[in-house]
């Protein structure tokens, strides 16, 4: 009887103690998205976007906001190499939202809430000539969301988020090599 008890009793350590899934670090390479080098002599940035810092907007409680990663995105990947013209870029939006919504296919012992991630970026490319005349313009949008349950980690919720600005710059840069290339080919190297 003892020894069938602690067998039991093993096995149940064992089964406890089996690895739970976790989530690899997001990594920020900007290199592997679309690079632009474009026949303009500058390249100007504007946020338009302000960062909301109420309910349900969580992009202030970040270390690095969506707007920052898309900003560092556009440095990084768009080059100046001509010498007239400007190029203007404007993010509208970089917002990212925190809502709970019911888990509708919660088993007995799942959490009947979850959180809801949802990003949006807007992001206009207007091309002007010398005299500050518009030659070309377009806008780009990225919406995606995710899910999550409420009891989790700090470092899941922000591999979590991460994974999904991640996938949002990849969807903009993919987006932007379209549109530029059909509105703005010209100028492109």
């Amino acid at each position: 009887m003892k020894n069938k008890n602690l067998i039991l009793f093993f096995s149940l350590v064992i089964f406890a103690c089996q690895p739970i899934e976790k989530f690899d670090q997001v990594v920020f390479d900007n290199n592997q998205f679309s690079k632009f080098d474009l026949f303009v002599n500058s390249i100007e940035i504007t946020q338009v976007f302000e960062n909301k810092i109420s309910e349900p907007y969580i992009g202030h409680t970040m270390k690095i906001s969506p707007s920052d990663r898309i900003i560092k995105w556009i440095e990084e990947n768009f080059q100046a190499v001509g010498n007239e013209n400007k190029f203007s870029v404007k993010i509208l939006d970089a917002s990212i939202t925190q809502s709970q919504i019911e888990n509708t296919e919660a088993k007995n012992f799942d959490e009947k809430m979850n959180y809801r991630y949802d990003l949006f970026y807007l992001v206009e490319f207007n091309l002007y000539d010398n005299f500050n005349n518009l030659i070309a313009s377009t806008l780009v949008e990225s919406v995606r969301s995710t899910t999550s349950g409420m009891y989790i980690s700090i470092q899941e919720k922000e591999n979590i988020v991460n994974d999904l600005i991640y996938q949002s710059v990849n969807d903009v840069s993919t987006e932007s090599k379209n549109l530029i290339k059909i509105y703005m080919g010209e100028f492109l190297l």
